[in-house]
């Protein structure tokens, strides 16, 4: 679950710092770098590992609820950060890495 909930904010990160609206905010100094470019596709492809983490995890059924429970809980965190405190959603991504570390070592 903890490997699933890091993959699922990396991605809708990586999904609204690719949006030019968002990515001010979001990315800060970082916008100009040629990586930007590819953020969308990293973005979908970490999506799509997300849920194909926690299915290989438990059964699909209970998977697919825990990861549409996880789904509007990681993007309000998400979404709240980016309206009142920019900086909130920057400092998820070092907690979503080493929730991925975690993951993988549990």
């Amino acid at each position: 679950m903890m490997l699933t909930a890091g993959l699922l904010y990396l991605s809708l990160f990586a999904l609204a710092a690719r949006m030019q609206r968002h990515r001010p905010l979001l990315l800060t100094t970082w916008q100009k770098r040629p990586f930007v470019a590819h953020l969308e596709l990293a973005g979908w492809t970490l999506f799509g590992l997300s849920l194909l983490s926690l299915c290989l995890w438990q059964d699909s059924g209970m998977a697919l609820v825990a990861w549409i429970g996880l789904l509007p809980l990681l993007g309000g965190i998400l979404l709240l950060g980016m309206t009142y405190r920019p900086a909130i959603p920057r400092a998820g991504v070092p907690i979503a890495g080493l929730l991925l570390v975690a993951g993988l070592l549990v």
